[in-house]
Formats: structure tokens, sequence, C-alpha cells
């Protein structure tokens, strides 16, 4: 048990690079075809755990080098000044928590699609957008209960609350407003799919202290994460079946399980051998 709140906790050490290029490879295709842009941060990574150590040679400047330089994204070089705060509390440069909220949804919708029809290509585009909302709205969400913490950790102090750039009324505020777009998608649903989806908020605002309270919050995350799998079925049929969604649920759970231990696990155990 003991593990896996580790492993967990582990998402506030500096994450490994192959995990950061995996980000990457999504929002910039270009960058695993880069061999010096690989290279710069997989350098920037090992100064980090050197400082952490003090056992090899440039700690001192890799520690300098590292309050001075932040990874840019499309959200810096693109967007306007006082909307790039907002967009890297949303996490709009790593979609990867988008898609892991929309793939639950789509495959319910599949599953519950009529044989010989395809998918209601405007159902999954409601799931989608709102996947992207509530993903949003989850990241604000923890960072909004995390700000103190966030401050003494490294790969979280630049984020918009914990380093003042966004106040926490405005990251509240930038929260409503996410809920309230949301809930224009909601109101396109029927009204068992209404409740059902409203329902999810309690998952959405408890989530971030499950870390605090339980040795498992990755199970927390998975019974969040695939809610989509029960909302999907019942935006389509507009009850639900629990011969098919509680086995599609539960496996997308398990599923949520595997993947952010390993993703948590990877951090740990590529840090370990770096020290060792």
């Amino acid at each position: 048990m003991t593990v896996i709140w580790l492993s967990r906790a582990s998402r506030k050490l500096k994450p490994s690079p192959f995990s950061f290029l995996l980000t990457q490879s999504i929002s910039d295709p270009l960058s695993l075809i880069s061999q010096k842009f690989y290279r710069s941060n997989l350098n920037a990574y090992f100064s980090g755990i050197c400082t952490s150590s003090g056992s090899l040679e440039g700690a001192n400047n890799g520690g300098k080098q590292r309050d001075n330089e932040k990874q840019l994204s499309w959200i810096d070089l693109y967007l306007p000044k006082s909307v790039r705060p907002y967009a890297h509390l949303a996490r709009l440069d790593k979609p990867i928590g988008t898609w892991l909220l929309a793939w639950p949804c789509m495959w319910s919708i599949t599953l519950a699609t009529s044989p010989g029809h395809l998918p209601d290509f405007k159902m999954m585009l409601l799931f989608g957008c709102g996947s992207f909302l509530l993903r949003g709205a989850g990241c604000t969400v923890n960072d909004l209960l995390d700000r103190d913490i966030d401050t003494k950790v490294e790969r979280t102090r630049l984020r918009p609350v914990a380093s003042g750039l966004l106040t926490p009324f405005q990251g509240l505020s930038f929260l409503g407003f996410q809920l309230f777009l949301g809930l224009g998608i909601l109101l396109q649903l029927n009204n068992y799919s209404r409740v059902l989806g409203a329902s999810s908020l309690l998952l959405v605002f408890s989530y971030p202290l499950m870390k605090r309270l339980t040795f498992w919050p990755q199970a927390f995350l998975g019974l969040t994460f695939n809610w989509g799998a029960l909302l999907g079925w019942t935006a389509v049929h507009g009850s639900l079946d629990p011969a098919i969604v509680l086995p599609l649920y539960s496996a997308g759970v398990l599923w949520t399980l595997v993947y952010d231990t390993i993703y948590a696990h990877q951090v740990c155990d590529f840090s370990k051998q770096l020290l060792t």
C-alpha cells in the first residue's frame, strides 16, 4: 500500500524525459524526430536529479539554470499573454488527459449504437467537448487545492496559481466559467444523463483530496475518469443497462489503475537508478 501511495506522490516529482516526450509527441509530433530536442530535455532532467543528489559535476549550475528556464509550449508562443496562465491552468498543452476522459465515452456510445449503424457523430462531438472542459476544470480544482504544496515542489512551483500569476479568486472564476460551458453541453442530453453527468462533479471535486486520504488514489482516479462509460450509454438510450455498462466501467477503472501506476513508477524507478 505504501508503494501505491509513493507512486501517486511521485506525480509531484519532476517527470521522466520519456513521459515528457510522450506528451510532447501528441501536442507536437515533430518533437520525436528532433534528436537535439530530445537531448536537451534529457540533459535538463539529469541536471534536476544531479542537483538534488549533489553527486555529479555541474549540480550548482543546473539548479540556477532550472530557476531561470521553463519549457516553452505552443501556449507561450501563440496565445496572448493575458490568456496564457489560464491555458496552462487547464493544461491545454497536455491533451492526454482529455483523451483519457473521452475514450470511455466513445466506447460506451459505440456499444450503444444499433447494429449496422455508425455511432452518433454529434453525440461523440458533445462528449469530446465535455471531456475537454471537465479535464480543465479538474486541473483547476487540483491546483487550487494544492497551491500551498505546489510552491514547495520543483515540478509544480511554476503552475499559475502556485507561482502567483493567477490569484485563487481568478482560478475560481475560471473554474466557474468552465463549469458553465460544461452545463451547456450537459443540457443537450436527456434528463437521466443530466442527473448522472452532474453527479460526476462529486468525483471531480473530491479526487484531488484522495492523495491525502487514501493509499489508492489511482483507483479513485479510475472511478472519475471512466464515468463516461456510464454516461455515454444513457445519452443514447436514456437508461442504464448494468449488464453492459458496469463491466465496461469496471474494466476502465482497472485500466486507469494500471496506466497511472506505471506512469508513477516510471518516475520513481528512473530517479532511483540515477541516484544509485
